[in-house]
């Protein structure tokens, strides 16, 4: 690893500590996992040791942390390219390297515990202080991402220690000074790093996939340092922190805070993402805060979720509109809207109304599972490991599922429920929330869309008018073969109307298309979607076709 390293501790004025620093060459000749477990033991030992001062420690500690900087980092990247990893191997290489960054930042808190106590000439220098304060955050950033890739929620009591380092910045008048933390990054203030942890504690059970963390991560650094952090509320404020508590950033919505807190807005940020969204709109280069960001597939995703979760307006928080009962069911689930409609079209559920599976009292229905096995779907993305359904109502249902075998959940994925009950339809539904639980279980909020669908076959059709002495006439021809979308019927208890949802990869705003419904063909040009998730669109459907 690490010819600048290696020379390094041979240099004079290290002060005998050498020897502590031997094994860092040997990092050269090691794997990347085996490397970090090596330096997870010498960190331990070295903040153990007694015969070390605390000077000595931290000098450690800093060396060890950059022979590590570039094979932590490659570790990153290549995780996140990896999409079909076995589960074994998730786990390990996510332990591996939060361990590294939980023990990093133990010992970055401990050291600035001691050391920042100590009377003022026995303290470290400014330049160490900031360094220290700094790693500490990152370490931390770090710490949180990794818990986020295997969907855990952040380790015990980080956001109390996280709201310790600012009170110690800003004891020291550090918080607002520059700093470089590495020496590959760009300068920047603990304000700025505290606030992008912060933020990134907000997206907690946000459901993002380990590359959307990223993305997001990456936008926060690009924007915080713009941010003024400030302990007086003003008017224009959107979001808060308790330091007095263990809390990671939370939106101001009635009350305002009479703790010691601090208090910021994101109308900038969210300014930048708009600008983001409207080149991806109008295929242009995408550029955030004057960096190029690479345009795929989840970038739209990822900013529309940031823009609809921290922006000034439009926000709301989900609440349940009616109480759920308990019970202890289980149910066979299919995942995403390509999933739904093969189900759906397997089950032949085009136009044949059937026994609505609301009917009957609520605490009898059962839900259990009921497998489909004719034909060749592979719809039953969860057919041996069924979720249990906890609670429900006549509009969601609480489940609880292993994130193991569910790699896709996530809010705003939808979902088709089977059940055994005679002649009754999937239940058609979307999901709202995930929360890590122990054991590596998810739990999931699914709000009901229906429980009487059916399919539709659409084509989209072109309408072109030629001229022929002075007459016109209409012809249309197909743009594309047939496909699936699913028809939601009035929603009688939210008043909803009538609804089509169809795969986001088919929709395209005021397009006329060719339906199949009913036993009815009819052309409708549909307008922008009245609500859409991460592959599929929603859109209004006559009332007249239905």
């Amino acid at each position: 690893m690490k010819n600048l390293l290696t020379s390094l501790i041979k240099k004079e004025g290290v002060h005998g500590l050498n020897t502590r620093l031997s094994w860092l060459p040997d990092l050269a000749h090691l794997d990347a996992i085996s490397g970090i477990k090596l330096s997870i033991k010498h960190i331990t030992s070295i903040l153990n040791d007694s015969a070390l001062s605390v000077s000595e420690k931290i000098h450690l500690l800093l060396l060890i942390e950059d022979a590590n900087r570039s094979t932590l980092q490659q570790q990153l990247i290549a995780f996140i390219k990896l999409d079909n990893l076995k589960p074994e191997i998730t786990h390990h290489i996510v332990d591996i390297n939060y361990a590294y960054y939980r023990m990093v930042f133990l010992s970055y808190t401990k050291l600035i515990d001691i050391s920042f106590n100590k009377p003022r000439e026995q303290q470290p220098q400014q330049p160490i202080k900031l360094v220290m304060l700094s790693r500490a955050i990152m370490t931390s950033i770090n710490m949180l991402k990794w818990r986020y890739f295997e969907r855990a929620g952040p380790p015990a009591n980080l956001w109390s220690q996280s709201n310790t380092l600012y009170q110690y910045a800003a004891e020291h008048q550090l918080n607002k000074a520059m700093i470089k933390p590495y020496a590959d990054l760009q300068h920047t203030t603990i304000d700025s790093l505290l606030l992008q942890l912060w933020m990134l504690g907000n997206l907690n059970f946000s459901g993002l996939l380990k590359s959307q963390i990223e993305t997001a991560a990456e936008l926060l650094n690009l924007s915080m340092h713009d941010i003024n952090l400030h302990s007086e509320w003003n008017a224009r404020d959107t979001f808060f922190v308790e330091l007095t508590k263990d809390h990671p950033a939370r939106r101001i919505r009635k009350l305002i805070p009479s703790t010691y807190s601090l208090f910021w807005e994101l109308d900038g940020f969210e300014a930048s993402i708009q600008h983001a969204l409207h080149q991806i709109h109008t295929h242009q280069t995408v550029a955030f805060k004057g960096t190029s960001l690479k345009h795929t597939y989840l970038l739209e995703e990822t900013l529309t979720y940031l823009k609809k979760e921290w922006s000034r307006t439009g926000y709301q928080r989900q609440r349940r509109r009616e109480l759920r009962h308990d019970i202890i069911r289980t149910a066979s689930v299919s995942v995403g809207v390509s999933a739904v409609c093969d189900l759906l079209q397997q089950l032949d559920l085009s136009h044949v109304p059937v026994k609505n599976l609301a009917d009957g009292s609520l605490t009898k229905r059962p839900v259990q599972t009921r497998v489909v096995s004719q034909g060749t779907t592979n719809t039953l993305m969860v057919g041996k490991e069924k979720w249990n359904i906890l609670n429900e109502s006549t509009l969601g249902l609480g489940t609880f599922v292993s994130q193991e075998t569910s790699p896709a959940v996530k809010p705003n994925k939808l979902v088709a429920i089977l059940t055994t009950r005679a002649h009754a339809k999937p239940a058609i539904g979307v999901i709202r929330n995930s929360k890590q639980m122990s054991g590596g279980k998810l739990k999931i909020g699914i709000e009901l869309l229906t429980e009487n669908p059916n399919l539709a076959s659409l084509k989209k059709f072109e309408i072109k008018k030629e001229t022929d002495t002075h007459e016109q006439t209409t012809s249309s021809n197909s743009l594309n073969v047939e496909f699936f979308a699913i028809f939601i019927p009035y929603h009688s208890l939210l008043h909803k109307p009538a609804s089509l949802i169809m795969p986001k990869i088919e929709f395209l705003p005021r397009t006329f298309y060719e339906i199949h419904f009913n036993h009815k063909r009819e052309i409708v040009k549909f307008d922008d979607p009245i609500e859409q998730g991460d592959d599929w669109v929603c859109v209004s459907f006559p009332e007249e076709l239905s």
